[in-house]
Order: C-alpha cells, then structure tokens, then sequence
C-alpha cells in the first residue's frame, strides 16, 4: 500500500509539471534580468519524508483515481485564452535648451501631467569658484522618469516643449513567453500546496504533520519567488522608464536638410576655427582678469627682490672699489728700494 501512495504523490507532481509545461507559451529568445528568481524557481519540489504515513491518508482521499482526478479539476485540462502581450517599453531621450531653468521646471510639470513621477534626477552646473570667476560652462540634468505605459508615446512626443530633440531611441522587451510560463508554474505550485493542506488534515501522527510542513514550507518559498517576479514584470509592464538627458546650449543642433558640398563644408570649418578663436581671447581676458590681483602682488614682489639684488650688488661694489683704492694709497706711500740703499 505503500508503494501504491508513494506512486500516487509522484504521480501527483508529474501531472502539475505537465500541466505548467502544457499551458506556458514557447520560451523566448532572451532572457531578463529578473529572470534569474524564474530561473531558481523552477527546480521541482523535493519528496516527504520516508516515513510518512502515505496509507491514512490514501484511504482518506479516496484512493489513487480520486486524488488523481482533484488534481486535473484544480489545475484545468483547456488551455488558456489568448492572453495579452507583456511588453516593456523604455527610451533614452537627449533635449537641448537654451532655457535651462524654465526647462526644469518644465519636467516636473509634464510628468506629473501623465500620471508619473521622478525616479532619479542629478543637476551639474557651474560651482562657486568657476562663477565667481566668470567661466562660462553649460549645464545638464539627468533624470529616470516613470510613466504609465498608456501615457508613454504622448509624453515621448510632448518632450519637444523642452528644447531641441537630437536623438531619441525607443527600446521593446517582449517578456510574453516568459512571463506566462512562470504563472504557469506558479498555479501548479499552487494546486500542489492545496493538495498538500487536504492531506495535512487526514494526517494523524506528529511525524506525519511535520514532514507535510516541511514540504510546504519549501512549496511556498518557490510560490513566493515566482510571484516576486511576476509582480515585477507587471510593475515594468505597467509603467515605462525615460532615461532624459537635459542639457543647455547656446546653440541648437541644425537639423541636416540636405548633404553640403565642398565649399560649405570649408566655409563651416572656417567659421568654426574663427568662433573658437574669438572664444580662446574671450575666456583668456577673462583668466587673465582673475588673476590681475595675484599679477600686481606677484610683481610688487619681484621688484622688491630686484631692488634687494641691486643694492646689494651695490654695496659689494663699494667694499671692492673701497679696498682696492687703500691698496693703491698703501702702494704709493711705501718707499722706493734706491731711495732706501742711499
């Protein structure tokens, strides 16, 4: 009776298997990131202990046909409708503006005006010593935005109320298959953990229960990490994800309306080498500035050095000339060597 119950509870666990492989969509291409706890959870749920009282509990569930035939009314034998596709959308977007405070604000405005939020966002601009300094650099933002995925290509295309749009890409992740294999493997579990409960009811002695919770125990953590990633499909689903770089300019991208020839292309890169030389002078003048108050100290005290140099150059002049000319008097007060024989 006991090989008959032990077969009866495999028997079990190959018609939930079944029953998740027969209902879930071929396997996609790809896989996701969150696919790993998916990917974990599929591992079939170990065996009861070997000494589980299979017989009891047999008898009380009606036998190998009636168990059996519970588990195909829990877990259905039609395959399921044609569900809807889950599908994740997300975007990298680049704004130019020429008014980047008001664009800002902007931002703010327009995803709250779709039933987003802000996830993230970061300001880089000109700090205190490059102000205080008159350098003039651009600034930029970055944000992640979240937006609800029915609202997703009408932000996309109200973007251009910032500024400039020079480069926008859409991306699709198509996680359809992926996501209806795991629900499937998810109500087999499901189907088992009940069945699991209608036997901890017939079970008599306290070995038996504890062996049918351990089962379930290891049963729920597989039905709580399917329905981890399940939820978090249907969160990326469900809202879309902009990564919007906002960023100041002075000028905006021309937009190419038709190829140039040789002659514009020289003209350009002329009028480029000229705007850059007139911005080198430009900041030049205003480094040179800056440091005008550093040159004049700088210079005070180059003076002051040269001054010390010279004076004591001087001096040193002085003492030589001044020795040199009470060696010449010594020399000319000393008498000649005839004058002394005499």
């Amino acid at each position: 009776m006991k090989k008959t119950l032990a077969l009866l509870l495999a028997l079990l666990m190959a018609l939930s298997l079944c029953a998740c492989g027969s209902t879930a969509k071929p396997a996609a291409v790809f896989q996701t990131a969150s696919d790993s706890a998916y990917t974990n959870a599929a591992a079939p749920v170990p065996m009861p202990a070997a000494d589980f009282d299979y017989e009891a509990a047999a008898e009380e569930a009606g036998g190998f046909a009636a168990a059996a035939g519970s588990l195909r009314e829990a877990e259905g034998d039609n395959p399921p409708q044609m569900d809807p596709e889950k599908i994740i959308y997300s975007s990298d977007v680049t704004v130019e503006t020429t008014t980047f405070d008001e664009a800002i604000g902007k931002v703010e405005t327009l995803v709250k005006a779709h039933g987003g939020w802000i996830e993230s966002s970061s300001v880089n601009g000109a700090n205190y010593y490059d102000s205080a300094r008159g350098y003039t650099r651009n600034r930029s933002a970055s944000y992640i935005l979240r937006i609800p995925s029915n609202s997703f290509q009408e932000l996309m295309g109200s973007l251009s109320e910032l500024g400039n749009v020079p480069y926008s890409h859409t991306y699709t992740e198509n996680v359809t298959a992926q996501y209806y294999d795991v629900d499937a493997r998810l109500n087999a579990y499901k189907a088992q953990e009940t069945r699991l409960l209608e036997m901890m009811e017939l079970a008599e002695t306290v070995e038996d229960v504890i062996a049918l919770e351990s089962r379930l125990s290891e049963l729920r953590y597989q039905i709580e990490s399917l329905q981890s990633t399940l939820n978090n499909w249907d969160r990326r689903v469900s809202y879309s994800s902009i990564y919007l770089e906002l960023k100041e300019v002075q000028i905006y991208t021309p937009e190419p309306e038709r190829r140039v020839n040789y002659g514009e292309e020289l003209l350009g890169a002329l009028r480029d080498g000229l705007a850059a030389v007139g911005s080198f002078f430009r900041n030049f003048l205003i480094v040179l500035a800056a440091s005008l108050p550093l040159l004049l100290v700088l210079g005070v005290l180059v003076l002051l050095a040269v001054w010390l140099v010279r004076k004591l150059l001087r001096r040193r002049k002085a003492r030589k000339e001044a020795k040199r000319a009470a060696m010449a008097a010594a020399a000319a007060t000393k008498p000649a060597p005839a004058e002394e024989n005499k």
